[in-house]
């Protein structure tokens, strides 16, 4: 049978050619402008968390201007609350740490020594990362100093947003014309609503870990459970690291008591943090924004691989908002087919 040696021709036309270069330009433009991305979204995280009771008490007649300073008052005097409380008494902990660590050092070298445990040095350690966090100081300041600077921007930012919310929809929705118009308006409100539950999971969530963790340090009759307790709910926010964090200050204040102790709370605490992780979060979670267990565990694992703890922050955040646009979609879609059928 002849073999044909025809050479295949392979076709492209113009517009495939046009549409992969704009594809190319906008993954590259979205590359270079990430950094941007993210705030906005950080932005619109923190407005669907404000602005439920900004659009309350506007309903109340109070001007929206007034309405909104009167939110971020009350956000700024929950802030100085939990400062107030968690400050003095993590300085006078500190202190007491620092005039008892030559007693804790020779405890421990005593006990490691008592039970042949073969160590370095202890105190020779303890020096070594002293002076490792001493040459660190310098940039630790300034990335302090930065978050502040990008925490202080991201509220001016949001302020702006929420009063002009609605001027900003209609922006978005403006190039779409009756029912893609109303179809985008519709996603904007749904996101705003989901990623609103997802804040509430969160403040659920540090509530949760909060009142474990004083419990637990009841328990223990260790000083100063009332802060170090606040210490872990606050840092719950943080994914991964922040219950390792909350851990420091509470660890130290039971090592000034004795090693025993220090194990213990050591320990407590790494069975919050396993509770929270496997238990608290995917309930929680699964319950207000209506992921399953399984989808948030993976959403937080891929979230701290790809992108470390921002990653892993802002992981549940991005699977809600891809939800509710795929949803959208293909609601649109399945309708579209329904009526073909009909037809």
């Amino acid at each position: 049978m002849p073999q044909d040696n025809t050479p295949i021709r392979v076709e492209i036309s113009y517009k495939t050619i046009i549409f992969t270069i704009a594809v190319l330009v906008g993954l590259w433009l979205i590359i270079q402008v990430r950094e941007i991305i993210i705030f906005v979204f950080l932005s619109i995280i923190l407005l669907s968390s404000l602005l439920r009771p900004v659009e309350w008490l506007n309903a109340k007649r109070i001007p929206r201007v007034i309405s909104l300073l009167l939110v971020y008052l009350a956000v700024i005097l929950l802030i100085s609350f939990a400062i107030g409380i968690i400050v003095p008494p993590l300085v006078a902990q500190t202190s007491e740490f620092i005039s008892k660590l030559p007693q804790i050092i020779g405890t421990i070298n005593d006990f490691l020594i008592f039970n042949k445990i073969p160590v370095e040095n202890t105190s020779q350690v303890i020096a070594r990362q002293i002076n490792q966090i001493a040459g660190d100081l310098v940039s630790i300041s300034r990335a302090i100093f930065s978050s502040i600077i990008l925490i202080v921007t991201l509220f001016v930012f949001t302020f702006y947003l929420i009063l002009e919310w609605k001027s900003f929809v209609k922006l978005i929705t403006s190039p779409f014309a009756g029912k893609q118009e109303k179809k985008v308006a519709s996603i904007i409100l749904k996101v705003e609503k989901g990623l609103g539950s997802w804040v509430r999971g969160q403040l659920t969530l540090s509530l949760a870990v909060g009142i474990l963790s004083y419990i637990g340090l009841r328990i223990l009759d260790l000083p100063f459970a009332l802060p170090l307790a606040l210490i872990a709910g606050i840092l719950e926010i943080i994914p991964i690291v922040g219950p390792i964090i909350a851990a420091i200050p509470a660890v130290l204040v039971s090592l000034s008591i004795s090693p025993v102790l220090g194990l213990a709370t050591a320990a407590l605490f790494f069975i919050v943090q396993q509770l929270e992780n496997h238990l608290i979060v995917p309930m929680v979670m699964s319950k207000v924004v209506g992921l399953q267990p399984p989808i948030v565990i993976i959403a937080l694992l891929m979230g701290a691989k790809l992108a470390g703890i921002g990653g892993a922050f802002l992981a549940i955040p991005t699977v809600i908002v891809a939800r509710i646009i795929i949803r959208e979609l293909l609601v649109e879609d399945q309708r579209l087919e329904d009526s073909l059928e009909e037809q």
